[in-house]
């Protein structure tokens, strides 16, 4: 799925935790978020922030992939390459 907007990728999470019979405050707990955060980050508000959606994100199960740009040069992909997991 392509996503355009901070509204989709929340409106994404919002049907994946409803799938798993959770509600809001549960899946916020588990994650260690709020009931204020989930409510906004499935409304879209575009000022969440990006750390806590990847908590969610992997409590729910969802894992995000990046496109890369097409042309991008072979010294720049063997630095993304060198990327690791913190």
């Amino acid at each position: 799925m392509k996503i355009k907007n901070l509204k989709q990728l929340g409106q994404l999470a919002k049907i994946v935790r409803q799938s798993q019979s959770l509600d809001q405050s549960t899946a916020g707990l588990l994650s260690g978020n709020g009931l204020t955060f989930m409510s906004q980050f499935e409304n879209g508000k575009e000022t969440v922030e990006i750390g806590r959606v990847l908590k969610l994100f992997e409590q729910l199960g969802i894992e995000l992939s990046i496109d890369l740009p097409p042309a991008i040069e072979d010294k720049f992909l063997d630095k993304i390459k060198k990327i690791k997991d913190d």
